[in-house]
């Protein structure tokens, strides 16, 4: 069984966006995954987990 996707939730030292990163992109990422798509800047991890009241909040990068 699994539960689907999970995330790591964080929220942009800098300007302040709210983003998540699916776990199974860390290898694409490399060493980017964390920081926010918008200005690049690294981000405070808030949450992990599926998809549900915690995660929802924050916009997926893809």
């Amino acid at each position: 069984m699994t539960w689907g996707a999970q995330y790591m939730c964080y929220t942009c030292k800098k300007c302040g966006k709210k983003y998540r990163y699916a776990i199974d992109l860390i290898g694409d990422y490399g060493p980017d995954y964390g920081k926010c798509p918008v200005c690049g800047s690294d981000g405070n991890l808030d949450a992990e987990g599926p998809v549900g009241d915690a995660t929802r909040p924050y916009e997926d990068v893809e």
